[in-house]
């Protein structure tokens, strides 16, 4: 009895074994799935991804396949009919490309089927995406820029427009909901917060919004943050879908700069048709210092012996924070949608508002400061807009004299752009 009853064990335990090997190895299998169920795309082209849960150990060909309204090579084309994923990756991206000649009336619409993948690998919920080929009545929506800096609080703006290029306004107040990108290092309540919603709000009759972020906190290796507009019916993404921001926190000025050039001169020469043979000018040799632990405070030493010199002096002074504001940025904007940027205000406690050699009005006034990131280093932007000048601008200071802005100068300031030294 007791020997057929190991025999009975053993056979069950061989059929176990046996079956079991016919399965899939949960531990060694890889499953795929597409990224988005859903994809808008009114002209150009969009990237459909599809991600793996483990890293590919050797490169597979993903095969995929089409069907819908939408017709391959009347409405559509793609270069490949399959997603490559390399050794070591985990996402694959395939690009299909819209015809701009057969764009028409009628929305089309194009599912593309995940098909058999190789060993090792199987196919999760997410086998099929849907992408809609929108008509020309299509909107684009675009945040204005693909990069920005979120300092203490700063806003990034949202534009559409129709598949035309002009503006499109919306017939009621109209909320773009905003997603925050996987690619982002920052985390949302550690790093960084939304301001009054996760959306960008366009109101009745408007064709851009804007949505706002407030920083909350600095971390190494964990500045990153993309943001992405999320799909929408009848809308599609324009030039900029997302926009990755760098969390810097307060602007720290600290360290000495080196006068590069007064950026919105030919501004003034093609829009404002100034003489600037007139404005000031510096040299490399016009250096700015800031010395201080925080941005609340700096001792502010000018080494200037050029016209700079005629606002700034020469003595050292202790200058203090005042506020941060918005600020647009009135030559890089373009027609449909306006560049505005955050200005860390700084309170000096005397300037030559005049900006002259020979007239001298000295008095406490605001200079802004912001830094711009690029690729051959950090650029301190000195916006100059409280000053009352006698020798050049002094027909649009009268001008504006009557307006009642405060600086009176605020639309039409000098940019001065200083580089780091160290």
């Amino acid at each position: 009895m007791k020997k057929m009853l190991f025999c009975l064990i053993t056979v069950c335990s061989l059929v176990m074994v046996s079956c079991s090997s016919d399965d899939d190895d949960p531990v060694t299998v890889s499953e795929l799935n597409f990224a988005q169920a859903r994809y808008s795309m009114a002209k150009g082209e969009v990237e459909l991804k599809v991600i793996a849960d483990k890293a590919a150990a050797t490169t597979i060909s993903i095969p995929v396949s089409f069907s819908g309204t939408a017709v391959e090579g009347t409405d559509f084309t793609v270069a490949e009919k399959a997603f490559t994923l390399k050794a070591g990756e985990t996402e694959a991206v395939l690009s299909v490309k819209r015809i701009p000649e057969n764009i028409g009336d009628d929305v089309k619409e194009l599912v593309v089927n995940l098909g058999t993948v190789p060993n090792g690998f199987k196919i999760g919920l997410m086998s099929y995406t849907t992408v809609e080929l929108l008509s020309n009545k299509a909107i684009l929506m675009s945040f204005n820029t693909d990069k920005g800096i979120l300092s203490e609080s700063t806003s990034y703006g949202v534009t559409l427009e129709t598949l035309e290029g002009k503006p499109y306004k919306v017939p009621q107040e109209t909320k773009l909901d905003i997603e925050v990108d996987p690619l982002s290092t920052a985390i949302e309540g550690t790093h960084f917060e939304f301001v009054g919603g996760k959306y960008a709000t366009v109101l009745n009759n408007k064709n851009s919004g804007v949505v706002a972020l407030k920083f909350l906190k600095k971390e190494e290796g964990k500045d990153k943050l993309v943001l992405r507009l999320a799909e929408r019916d009848g809308y599609a993404h324009g030039d900029n879908a997302t926009i990755t921001i760098v969390i810097n926190g307060p602007y720290l000025l600290t360290g000495t700069w080196a006068f590069d050039k007064i950026s919105n001169t030919e501004f003034y020469e093609t829009m404002w048709g100034q003489d600037t043979s007139t404005f000031p000018t510096g040299n490399s040799s016009d250096k700015i210092k800031f010395e201080g632990n925080s941005h609340e405070e700096y001792t502010f030493t000018p080494t200037l012996n050029s016209d700079l010199k005629n606002y700034f002096g020469t003595s050292s002074c202790v200058i203090t924070y005042k506020e941060e504001v918005e600020k647009t940025i009135e030559e890089e904007s373009a027609p449909l949608s306006q560049v505005i940027a955050k200005i860390a205000v700084l309170q000096f406690p005397s300037l030559n508002v005049n900006f002259s050699a020979t007239n001298t009005k000295l008095r406490s006034a605001v200079v802004g400061f912001r830094i711009i990131q690029s690729g051959e280093g950090d650029i301190l932007e000195c916006t100059i807009d409280d000053f009352e000048p006698t020798d050049f601008m002094k027909d649009i200071y009268d001008m504006y004299k009557d307006f009642g802005e405060n600086p009176v100068m605020k639309s039409a300031p000098l940019r001065l752009h200083f580089t780091r030294v160290k």
